[in-house]
């Protein structure tokens, strides 16, 4: 080593940053990190404890190694060690702030403001830490600490732990104030085709006028810039649309029941309905989604005759709300499917005179997935109905397996119906191993099948032109056909049956409920779902009975509702037996935004990921490619150096030209040296 060259021992060297406080630093970060954000209860006030010990121990070992000089012959090294110790007395503080947190007694908001802080602290001092003791690597290569590097490394921690802090106070402030932005703007900006054609089949009063929508806003309003569009579409379909401020007419705003401005009301003839938008944006924000479908029921309700649909009870029903207890699927969808047609829902059931005779109102009867079977007389009422006129919807489910037999007891009460509407189920649930959707993963998947074959029935017209792109879906299901030439139902009745939706070729029937294809059990194509029209004797006009039977009730459940060939086979099928095909299939739309739900498993995998895996993966691509960047630079570091050591070695002695040996005592040499 040439003179005028400082030396460094290895062990001052090494010795510029402590390893004790910087292994304390890191247990008190990670301790602190745990205790808050992964225990709970005790465990969690032992973690936190834990790192506030090992922070403050931290700080003083390293205010004990600055005090004793401790790497002093380093050029750089004191200045490091200034911000090492700053870094733990943020911790130690921060600490402070979570002893403070547990044991002070202060109210909820002031625990967790101090709570946040010191976690912050700790976790970011400890960060600072770490970083600090990696740069002091160096100093084996270099034995010089470089000051301007360490500056822009703690630079860069303090800027991303202020970042934090600032973040976790804003959102810490947002959730104490509630404030929430829902940018979700989804007005429609023109009437659907069932509205429309509610519309054009309305005739208001003895002028047969259409009916008037009445818009009151302020002048000036944002929210009637976002729904005008919309009304001015209903305008020229043939609406009377009249924008007005409810304070400039109390007379019209008294007949029509509104009491301020952010309503819509709809009048015609002597019937008005009101819808509450909001007057202003923010306040119509949530209204706007449902706009088409909340202004079609009420354009439905003062401008056609009401209809009466009745659902029987007693025998174990689905119900049409929320009030099933049973912890069946409801079919709350379908309910708005019937209001959009101002239709109104009754209960059918013994009380109601299910045993002596139809309803006189009834304009539809629902049998929806019953799972007690039916009295004689109940059964006697149904066939009676549909035999004078009226329409019946059934949706039956498979029976279960008793004892390896078919418990069929609804399906054996409801054989007279059946018989007359020239049906006949199969009595055990359908399977398909081959083609099915998938939902768990189970075995119980097979159940859940689909159908994307359909016959020519006006009453699945639009799925059938999507044959092979539209699949209805059904859960559990089983066969509906028409009896066999010899059945008893055969040569008893005048109904004309159509199937109507088919299932895949390698469907089988399990009629011993262990789930598997046996031998006795052979795959093929059967049908979901038929159609009866019977014929009313004596009737002049021509009206005939119509019945649908469909061999599963959660087809049109809320499970399956939002599908949207289910909701336009239930939709068309409703216009079907209601009597009023002439509506386009737009009415179907009954989708609402489905809330995002996580499962307890899912929120784990998250909070992991987010936490930890994110973290890492970030430091890993961080590493790779940070040696990428280094490998050139070295080799051409080391080529350099290698330059520079050759140049400034001293050169080496010139040697002697050679010259012409002379042989002198027998011995070869040449000038200059010997040989």
């Amino acid at each position: 080593m040439t003179s005028g060259t400082r030396t460094h021992s290895p062990d001052s060297k090494t010795a510029t940053m402590g390893q004790l406080p910087v292994a304390l630093a890191a247990v008190a970060a990670l301790a602190a990190l745990v205790g808050a954000r992964v225990l709970d209860d005790q465990s969690q006030r032992i973690a936190l404890f834990v790192g506030v010990l090992a922070s403050v121990l931290a700080a003083v070992l390293r205010a004990r190694d600055l005090g004793a000089g401790r790497g002093a012959d380093v050029p750089g090294a004191k200045g490091l060690a200034i911000r090492a110790l700053a870094a733990h007395v943020a911790m130690a503080v921060g600490g402070a702030a979570i002893t403070a947190a547990l044991v002070g007694g202060f109210g909820d908001d002031a625990v967790n403001v101090s709570l946040s802080l010191g976690l912050l602290l700790m976790v970011g001092g400890g960060s600072v830490v770490v970083a600090l003791a990696l740069l002091s690597g160096q100093v084996r290569m270099t034995g010089v600490v470089d000051l301007p590097r360490v500056e822009r490394a703690t630079s860069t921690a303090i800027t991303l732990v202020a970042g934090l802090t600032a973040l976790g106070a804003i959102v810490y402030g947002l959730q104490k104030d509630d404030t929430r932005w829902d940018l979700a703007y989804a007005a429609p900006t023109s009437p659907s085709g069932a509205t429309l054609a509610v519309v054009q089949t309305s005739a208001c009063g003895e002028a047969k006028t259409k009916p008037e929508a009445f818009l009151f806003f302020e002048r000036g309003s944002t929210a009637v810039g976002e729904v005008r569009d919309y009304f001015d579409g209903l305008a020229a379909a043939g609406v009377i649309l009249k924008t007005q401020d409810q304070a400039l007419d109390p007379a019209l705003s008294k007949d029509l029941k509104v009491q301020k401005n952010g309503y819509v009301a709809f009048r015609c003839g002597e019937k008005s309905e009101t819808y509450l938008i909001g007057a202003e944006r923010e306040d119509a924000q949530r209204k706007l989604r449902k706009l088409d479908q909340e202004v079609r029921t009420r354009l439905a309700k003062i401008s056609r005759d009401p209809q009466t649909i009745y659902l029987t009870v007693g025998h174990g029903e689905r119900a049409a709300d929320s009030s099933d207890k049973s912890g069946r699927t409801t079919a709350r969808s379908l309910k708005k499917l019937l209001d959009a047609q101002n239709a109104k829902l009754k209960k059918f059931g013994i009380g109601d005179g299910s045993t002596s005779k139809p309803p006189d109102d009834a304009d539809l009867i629902i049998v929806l997935g019953p799972e007690q079977p039916f009295l004689p007389e109940e059964v006697d009422v149904l066939v009676r109905y549909v035999q004078g006129g009226g329409s019946v919807a059934l949706f039956l489910d498979p029976p279960a397996v008793v004892g390896g037999d078919p418990a069929g007891d609804v399906a054996t009460s409801l054989a007279p119906l059946l018989t007359a509407l020239g049906v006949e189920l199969g009595g055990a649930e359908l399977l398909n191993d081959k083609e099915y959707v998938k939902r768990n993963g189970s075995n119980a998947d097979h159940s859940f099948l689909f159908s994307t074959s359909f016959g020519t029935h006006k009453v699945i017209k639009t799925l059938n032109t999507a044959r092979g792109r539209a699949a209805l879906l059904l859960m559990s299901a089983q066969s509906v056909g028409r009896p066999a030439a010899t059945g008893t139902g055969a040569s008893t009745t005048n109904a004309k049956t159509s199937l109507i939706a088919r299932s895949r070729p390698a469907t089988w029937s399990d009629t011993n409920g262990n789930r598997s294809a046996d031998d006795a059990e052979k795959r093929g194509i059967v049908d979901f779902a038929a159609v009866a029209e019977l014929p009313v004797a004596g009737s002049s006009d021509g009206r005939e009975g119509r019945a649908l039977v469909v061999g599963d009730s959660d087809v049109i459940a809320d499970v399956l509702l939002g599908n949207e060939a289910n909701a336009i086979f239930a939709y068309e099928a409703l216009q079907w037996l209601l009597r009023d095909e002439g509506l386009p299939v737009d009415g179907a739309n009954v989708a609402e935004d489905a809330p995002i739900r996580h499962t307890r498993d899912e929120d784990t995998a998250w909070f992991y990921g987010t936490t930890f895996g994110a973290p890492l993966l970030v430091l890993i691509v961080g590493g790779v490619v940070t040696r990428r960047r280094k490998r050139p630079g070295r080799a051409r570091s080391s080529s350099s150096s290698s330059s520079s050591s050759s140049s400034l070695s001293p050169p080496p002695p010139p040697q002697a030209p050679p010259t012409a040996p002379t042989k002198t005592d027998g011995v070869d040499s040449h000038e200059g040296g010997a040989a």
